[in-house]
């Protein structure tokens, strides 16, 4: 039997980042020295009225610089939200860019950033059949994701999601050169989120890892024809595995936290650190079923993402078992669990009642049913999942239509 030339090589992509707590106070100098002098700030309503947006303006302005907001970001932002925005910076002529909020916002920015660069449509740069899938043509201008959420990743990621209503899709940028130049992560900006959105948006980060940490390893890949061609998810390499691993630990530890008590600092911090440390993972190795799953799901229910990657993930993790059961013994013993004396099979599912709990914890329905999913939904479900090979692909074990069919049915209710 022939074998293709399996790929040796791995190339990790992450953007510079500053954390800490006081970091946002270095964003006008990172500007004035990337060259900005007309700054668009990218956020929401809601951010607006906790004063951050404003409190960023002026730590620009103080650095001679002119700065503009645009305050009207969308939740799950639709293409024509960010053709707004788009129009809103070309009467402006700006020349950087910085994104305060969550993946919407760090997104918006993205894509405005480009047609304002290069012009075009939105859609030119989106992948076949919806779009034509043009390559970005070059550098964008200067651009800074603040979050002010921990779960998205996308302050180290190069893709933009865009929602396309009028067609019940999501569809995506992705481009190296849509990755932030610069991510500040200053835990102190996350103190005023709700503990709904707390509770999504780090289940989302823990999604992220779990699923980066048991893709398919890098070395099982093709060969790219050239290095321009290897893909962006690439598969887990023992870097990502670190990332992942420090990713779970810590929302382990501190996503309960968070939750019950916004205020707590240290929580806040470590969940905007393995927000940052999964995204990294991901955007390097891959996702799987899960995410799969949870984007068939979110564009008929409007069910958050983060919910939604929760709702499978315990499932999507008892179905591949079988192909890593020692990475998800790991998952146990990171989650707390003592596994001393268990076999790997035993272990991994420690970990899938630890995943349970803290889903229960934290407040996520129990289940699809409780989302309003029916019996009948199933097959459509599984249908769409399915059609997003760009994600199946990486996940660890083989997966079929009927398997995804199966695995949604069985989370239906999850505890």
């Amino acid at each position: 039997m022939f074998l293709p030339d399996l790929d040796t090589v791995w190339d990790l992509r992450i953007a510079r980042a500053k954390f800490g707590v006081g970091s946002i106070n270095e964003v006008g100098y990172d500007l004035k020295r990337m060259g900005a002098s007309r700054v668009l700030i990218v956020t929401d309503k809601g951010l607006m009225k906790t004063g951050w947006p404003d409190r960023v303006k002026e730590i620009i302005e103080d650095r001679g610089i002119s700065v503009e907001i645009w305050p009207e970001v969308e939740p799950e932002p639709s293409k024509q939200s960010i053709e707004r925005g788009i129009e809103f910076a070309k009467e402006r002529n700006i020349d950087g860019f910085v994104a305060l909020g969550g993946g919407s916002s760090i997104d918006s920015m993205k894509v405005i950033n480009l047609i304002t660069s290069y012009g075009g449509e939105i859609l030119d740069y989106v992948s076949p059949p919806i779009g034509k899938g043009k390559k970005v043509p070059g550098r964008l201008k200067p651009m800074i994701a603040i979050p002010t959420t921990a779960g998205t990743g996308s302050e180290t990621s190069p893709v933009a999601v865009i929602a396309l209503p009028e067609r019940r899709i999501k569809v995506g940028v992705s481009d190296d050169e849509c990755r932030p130049h610069l991510a500040i992560l200053d835990p102190q900006l996350t103190v005023s989120l709700p503990p709904k959105l707390t509770a999504s948006t780090g289940i989302d980060a823990l999604s992220h890892a779990v699923e980066a940490y048991v893709t398919i390893p890098y070395n099982i890949k093709k060969r790219p024809e050239n290095p321009l061609k290897r893909p962006a998810y690439g598969g887990r390499t023992p870097i990502t595995d670190i990332f992942a691993e420090k990713a779970i630990e810590l929302i382990a530890r501190s996503l309960r936290r968070a939750v019950y008590k916004g205020t707590d600092l240290e929580a806040r911090a470590d969940m905007l650190l393995a927000s940052f440390l999964a995204g990294v993972a991901f955007t390097n190795a891959g996702l799987g079923a899960d995410h799969a799953l949870a984007m068939a799901l979110g564009g008929k229910y409007h069910v958050p993402h983060g919910v939604a990657c929760g709702l499978f993930l315990p499932e999507v993790m008892r179905f591949n078992i079988p192909a890593e059961p020692e990475k998800f013994a790991m998952i146990a013993y990171l989650f707390g669990e003592d596994i001393e004396g268990l076999s790997s099979f035993e272990a991994a599912e420690l970990g899938i009642e630890a995943v349970i709990d803290l889903e229960r914890d934290i407040g996520l329905p129990n289940g699809l049913s409780a989302i309003g999913v029916k019996e009948e939904d199933i097959p459509e479900i599984a249908k769409d999942a399915y059609k997003l090979q760009r994600l199946l692909v990486g996940n660890p074990r083989l997966v079929t239509e009927k398997d995804l069919e199966n695995i949604t049915r069985a989370s239906m209710v999850l505890w």
